[in-house]
């Protein structure tokens, strides 16, 4: 399974329940789409981050199949029948970074978790183990993710955790965390 996320975050004229309204009510109609291999979406407000010129914005994960359903879910996204839902939310959108990520382990479903741990191995590593190992050291829920091909400008590994949760790091690996909450 692949999580397509694209982070964005709204002009700075927009208000930001307006911005919220227009992306949850897209989401809402692009799960109502026929859209092949495409699992089902969640959106989240987060906290400051490095890829957001340190500001606060959305992150909407898009589950999916595997990289066949991209397309799919590209098409869906602009069709005829969403172009108003779209083009509210587009309107609206200062930037955004889309990135592309593996479900490695643990949860499967990633959209209750409330804090991502995005991780960067020191180099010259493997990673399963350590990896694994960091995940092991999790009270509560986990769901581990990597980057694929150096898609997106966030860190290679994304952790989710509940809020409460604090893993353990190895010597060398390097952690930022960001705060979420899901808006639908």
């Amino acid at each position: 399974m692949l999580a397509y996320i694209f982070w964005h975050r709204p002009f700075p004229s927009v208000e930001k329940t307006a911005y919220e309204a227009a992306l949850t009510k897209f989401h809402s109609a692009l799960r109502k789409s026929s859209c092949p291999g495409f699992r089902g979406s969640a959106t989240y407000s987060i906290t400051e981050t490095p890829w957001l010129s340190d500001q606060i914005g959305c992150e909407d994960w898009n589950l999916l199949d595997s990289s066949a359903a991209m397309d799919a879910l590209n098409e869906a996204a602009v069709a005829p029948s969403m172009w108003d839902t779209h083009a509210a939310i587009a309107e609206q959108t200062d930037f955004g970074h889309g990135g592309l990520y593996r479900y490695l382990l643990g949860e499967a479903d990633p959209s209750p978790l409330t804090r991502i741990w995005w991780l960067k191995r020191p180099r010259g590593i493997r990673y399963q183990q350590p990896l694994a190992e960091i995940a092991e050291s999790i009270e509560g829920p986990v769901s581990v993710w990597r980057k694929q091909m150096v898609l997106g400008p966030a860190p290679e590994f994304a952790l989710l955790t509940s809020a409460s949760a604090e893993p353990v790091l190895e010597d060398r690996w390097e952690a930022f965390v960001v705060e979420r909450k899901r808006l639908e």
